[in-house]
């Protein structure tokens, strides 16, 4: 059963490496580093727009791409941080939020074995795909650690959209 409004959100270890100007030319790949969700997101508002795959079509050419244009709507509502995470590894979300033009307004993580993910009840068995377990798409709105809304769309994207979120801030 996926979270509810009000729920603490996992305590989870997450994977990223930092933007530097170092990484636009894809010569280098950066050095991985971690965070804990509690010790980084206590006393903020945090979105965080969950994707099943990095490079995959909807995430790519349609969701991410909206939150890279209301980026600055999304933080005059009080959002501190925005997070994409998927269930791939660190360089791969790196080299992503390059392509995406993610550089600083934008933390791209791995949501490493989809523990996040899985503790909102918000996966996605795609092995049929041979894709394994991935992180459902959906935007959660997080407050000082608490759940404010979690929009899973399991067909198109509608509910996870940036248009969606700044509808619920």
């Amino acid at each position: 059963m996926p979270a509810s409004k009000g729920d603490v959100i996992p305590n989870t270890t997450f994977s990223y490496i930092p933007w530097s100007p170092e990484l636009e030319s894809g010569k280098a790949c950066g050095v991985p580093t971690t965070f804990q969700s509690h010790d980084r997101w206590k006393g903020k508002k945090v979105v965080i727009v969950s994707i099943p795959g990095a490079f995959t079509p909807v995430c790519h050419v349609h969701h991410i791409p909206g939150f890279m244009a209301k980026q600055k709507e999304l933080k005059s509502k009080g959002v501190d941080e925005i997070v994409v995470i998927a269930a791939n590894d660190a360089f791969v979300m790196s080299a992503w939020g390059v392509n995406q033009g993610g550089k600083d307004d934008l933390v791209f993580a791995s949501d490493v074995d989809a523990k996040f993910s899985q503790g909102l009840g918000a996966t996605l068995d795609l092995s049929a795909k041979g894709m394994g377990t991935r992180t459902a798409r959906y935007a959660l709105i997080v407050d000082d650690l608490k759940v404010v809304d979690l929009s899973i769309d399991e067909g198109e994207l509608s509910q996870s959209s940036a248009e969606a979120v700044l509808s619920k801030l």
